[in-house]
């Protein structure tokens, strides 16, 4: 990749498609490494996860772990959550 020195940089992961593309290519995705890359190619701006919680704010959610390290190393996370559809029968 080729990037100017001032470039502007942002990150936008898609959370759910990347997890699903990355476990049927069995391979895990080293987060940590990502932002560096970028932030070292050029003015990294933000880098975003975008995911959804299924469970209620105060129950563990099983991401809970990911959204936390995440953050740590300079990750916004961007949650919302999943919507329930039921069927009118």
């Amino acid at each position: 990749m080729l990037f100017y020195p001032t470039e502007r940089i942002a990150v936008l992961v898609d959370g759910p498609n990347l997890y699903n593309t990355a476990k049927a290519m069995g391979f895990d995705v080293d987060f940590k490494r990502i932002h560096a890359l970028f932030a070292e190619k050029g003015v990294l701006v933000r880098a975003f996860y975008y995911t959804t919680i299924t469970t209620a704010p105060d129950e563990f959610a099983p991401l809970k772990p990911l959204i936390d390290f995440l953050g740590y190393n300079g990750w916004k996370m961007v949650t919302k959550p999943a919507l329930e559809y039921t069927d009118a029968q």
